[in-house]
């Protein structure tokens, strides 16, 4: 019998064994899941808490805009953290554990500062979040498979937005908006049992797990995975850059979806605040949901027919761009029900763009992906938050949201550019569990000849 490559280790045995990595991806579904349902019951519940507290569409900006300035800032030192810590295990049910805490706590507050610092708070706790299931992905699933599998890891967010309005609305109308923080927040607590029996010895079940958390020191890598790489030649790869102006130019819009959209709803189309809000923001995020599944999974389609990861992706990008571009013709639209049908299209090119967007950051520098993750984050995030921040002002400059549409058409255009000019296969390093695309692919044939002959 041949043995297997180095490149093509062989299979682990059972079926529990081969489906690991598919229910690792569960729990980080979950976790995100529960990520966007904490951080978007403030969005969903501001009409009653701004008229308890008196706050205008500017003061709401900056309420909406605490958690994203915390979040982005708290991925300067989250990456690095997580490139180097070895009881992956134990960290991320921390972080979620107080991620759930902290919201919580926002249903006993007495003022707008308290429900302010809290929201700070959360976004540290949130930023581990991201980085830590693209890192997993990278080191559990190969390069064909991770738009996918970021895809439907991500899509735990929209589903949380599916959830989220009807659920938030129903309670708020019900009882109080304080509930549902509560319950929401208590949601997180459950999440640990399903991880602690799930994510049991990576090193055992996962090729490009570092050897550091194998052998408990050190600082190695396990065998054929890229070591980290610097902070400066991070900074020097025209790849980064390219993930970096994208994210700038497409995560404002995502941002907006989230924290905007019910408010846009009831100012714009007047629209009460009742269960038939929470039905069309359902439709419009159950888009948001298929198009991350559909995003990753048409690469993953395209990839297995021969054609290049990065020329897959980069195909999905460019019609993900035609269809959010209809965000533009909103304000020509007089009828409530045309412009929800426009914004399910846009939500669903979006969508499909943050599945790859996200399987880029894996690609930039393969031993630091949490780091190149959480750099990006910062900026992305930080950019989004001046912006989630300034839509209030310009709304309550303009009396509308026109200005904004307008500025996110131009924020799209730029990121497309920064993916076809600076996302090439000279710059990103594509690989399958730390060996390049290419000479996996080499590979591949003769492992199934060796396969064939035995």
């Amino acid at each position: 019998m041949a043995a297997p490559t180095p490149q093509d280790p062989s299979p682990p045995a059972g079926w529990y064994e081969r489906s690991w990595r598919w229910w690792v991806l569960a729990t980080l579904f979950l976790a995100t899941f529960l990520n966007y349902l904490d951080r978007q019951t403030l969005s969903v519940s501001a009409d009653p808490i701004c008229a308890e507290f008196g706050i205008d569409n500017e003061a709401r900006g900056k309420l909406l805009a605490a958690f994203v300035y915390s979040y982005a800032f708290s991925h300067l030192f989250i990456g690095f953290l997580l490139d180097r810590i070895r009881n992956i295990r134990l960290f991320f049910p921390v972080m979620v554990v107080g991620w759930s805490v902290s919201n919580m706590l926002v249903g006993f507050a007495r003022s707008h500062t308290q429900i302010l610092w809290l929201r700070y708070l959360l976004g540290v706790w949130e930023s581990a979040n991201f980085p830590l299931c693209l890192l997993l992905i990278a080191r559990i699933f190969p390069a064909r498979e991770r738009s996918f599998a970021a895809g439907i890891f991500n899509s735990g967010a929209v589903i949380a937005s599916l959830v989220a309005p009807k659920l938030v609305i129903w309670i708020s109308t019900h009882w109080n908006w304080r509930y549902s923080f509560i319950v929401t927040g208590a949601f997180g607590l459950l999440w640990v049992i399903p991880w602690w029996l799930i994510f049991r010895q990576p090193e055992r079940r996962a090729r490009a797990w570092p050897s550091a958390e194998k052998s408990g020191a050190g600082s190695g890598s396990a065998a054929g995975v890229a070591p980290r790489a610097s902070l400066a030649s991070i900074l020097r790869s025209p790849a980064f850059w390219g993930v970096v102006i994208a994210g700038m130019g497409f995560i404002p819009g995502w941002y907006f979806v989230s924290q905007w959209l019910p408010s846009y709803l009831t100012h714009t189309w007047k629209m009460p605040y009742d269960q038939i809000l929470g039905n069309r923001l359902t439709i419009i995020y159950l888009f948001q949901d298929i198009g991350l599944w559909v995003g990753g999974g048409v690469v993953w389609w395209l990839a297995r027919r021969g054609l290049p990861i990065l020329t897959a992706r980069k195909t999905v990008i460019a019609v993900a761009y035609m269809m959010m571009m209809i965000v533009l013709a909103v304000p020509l639209v007089q009828s409530a029900a045309v412009a929800i049908v426009m914004f399910c299209i846009f939500v669903f090119g979006m969508a499909s763009w943050q599945a790859n967007q996200q399987a880029f950051k894996q690609d930039v520098a393969a031993g630091s992906v949490a780091t190149v993750a959480a750099l990006v984050g910062f900026c992305e995030t930080g950019f989004s938050a001046f912006i989630v921040q300034k839509v209030g002002a310009i709304v309550q400059q303009h009396g509308g949201y026109n200005a904004v549409f307008l500025l996110f058409g131009g924020f799209f255009t730029v990121a497309l550019a920064a993916v076809f000019a600076l996302l090439r296969p000279r710059w990103l390093k594509i690989q399958e569990h730390g060996v390049p695309a290419k000479e996996a692919a080499v590979a591949a044939p003769e492992t199934r000849q060796s396969a064939r002959s035995t």
